[in-house]
């Protein structure tokens, strides 16, 4: 009777810890590290891509409490509210986004307006401090205890880079991507096909895949993702089943991220040997480090005389965004340029990316929309673009003198 009709959602986000509100949804909850940004297990019946846990960034200084769970075939969003429905359900909202029954459930349990079950009493025997964690990294392979990972290495030394001698679904994709039909691009990222012979079995389970390198800054070895060529096949087989059979099978994954590897700590290409390269130091000073999606977006540009480094996805995290502003401001006077896909995807984590960007006050330009230049760049990727493109479209929106 005394609860207001209106509820300031934004206004009790801001008000509520994590832990407070764990206890309105009657769990425990374990946070990791302190200040600006926590980690948690994913509360969102997560399957992960790596065998550790604490996927979820939770940038606490944020008064909703935006978080990212960076697993890479989950990549979920959201604020406070989203992360009490995972700890009330353990899954998603319904189409991914809070709304109607759902929202107002988990509404009223902020505002306490309606009883959950118990958190566990003040009085009781409080646990143990949790030891400090380490910050997530990547050890190079070179530097792994795994002998099998440290024999991946040299995995580049068995990689096709000759359209003629890959296996057809791989040669089919390669010659779709443009970026990819030349050797010497090719070997000089270290990017080919895995064969699907032999008695050598290292990187086994990537035969017959596209895999690229991800190094560190210094250049070391992190690891290597590789690309299903038939994933589209995969996935239009699997979007056929009957709705009840597509729930009981694993859709397919464009990618395969190895075991440990935290994709969201790292930028493909971002190794500083690049910098040497002829005329890169004048374009990253002109329009800052360029922000693309993928791995073929990077090496088509490259082919241009363009440097860029991909996210890897079309979801920034915060490490990412951490590890572009130090590059923005040590070479480019804060500046920032983003070339994401001209889709609807594209779109969405552009503007997420530029929003995350601005607010640590930095210089950030869009080289295309989707609906930029009445439509006429939609649905293109970076990877097609031509040197007439770069010169009299995107070149221009980005130079800064």
């Amino acid at each position: 009777m005394n609860q207001p009709r209106y509820l300031d959602v934004d206004a009790l986000q801001a008000q509520t810890s994590l832990e407070e509100a764990a206890a309105k949804c009657g769990i425990p909850l374990e946070v990791h590290g302190s200040g600006q940004e926590v980690r948690l297990d994913c509360l969102f019946g997560c399957p992960g891509d790596h065998a550790g846990k604490r996927e979820i960034s939770v940038n606490t200084d944020n008064p909703q409490k935006v978080f990212c769970c960076h697993a890479y075939s989950c990549q979920f969003r959201g604020n406070l509210l989203t992360l009490m429905h995972g700890m009330l359900t353990n899954s998603k909202p319904t189409g991914d986004k809070l709304t109607g029954g759902e929202f107002s459930r988990v509404r009223k349990i902020l505002a306490g307006a309606v009883d959950v079950p118990s958190a566990p009493s003040p009085t009781a025997t409080p646990p143990a401090t949790a030891p400090a964690v380490t910050p997530l990294r990547n050890i190079p392979l070179a530097d792994s205890d795994n002998p099998k990972a440290r024999d991946l290495v040299h995995l580049h030394e068995r990689l096709i880079v000759d359209i003629a001698e890959m296996p057809p679904p791989a040669a089919s994709y390669v010659r779709q991507h443009r970026c990819l039909t030349s050797s010497e691009s090719l070997r000089k990222w270290s990017v080919g096909v895995l064969p699907t012979g032999g008695d050598d079995k290292r990187g086994w389970s990537l035969r017959g895949h596209i895999v690229y390198p991800v190094r560190s800054e210094e250049g070391q070895l992190l690891g290597w993702i590789a690309r299903d060529p038939n994933f589209e096949e995969k996935e239009r087989t699997f979007l056929a089943l009957p709705p009840d059979q597509r729930q009981r099978e694993k859709p397919p994954h464009k990618h395969k991220v190895p075991s440990g590897f935290h994709r969201g700590l790292e930028l493909f290409g971002q190794h500083a040997a690049r910098l040497n390269e002829p005329g890169y130091r004048d374009i990253l000073a002109h329009c800052g480090p360029i922000i693309v999606e993928g791995f073929n977006d990077v090496l088509a540009l490259d082919q241009l005389g363009i440097p860029a480094v991909a996210i890897m996805s079309n979801k920034i995290t915060v490490e990412q965004i951490a590890k572009i502003e130090r590059w923005s401001r040590q070479l480019a006077q804060g500046r920032v340029s983003l070339l994401f896909d001209a889709d609807g995807p594209g779109d969405e984590g552009a503007k997420e990316t530029l929003w995350l960007l601005a607010e640590r006050n930095l210089d950030v330009r869009v080289g295309w929309t989707r609906s930029l230049n009445t439509g006429t760049v939609a649905d293109r990727q970076p990877e097609n673009l031509t040197r007439d493109d770069w010169e009299q479209g995107i070149r221009p929106r980005l130079w800064r003198e």
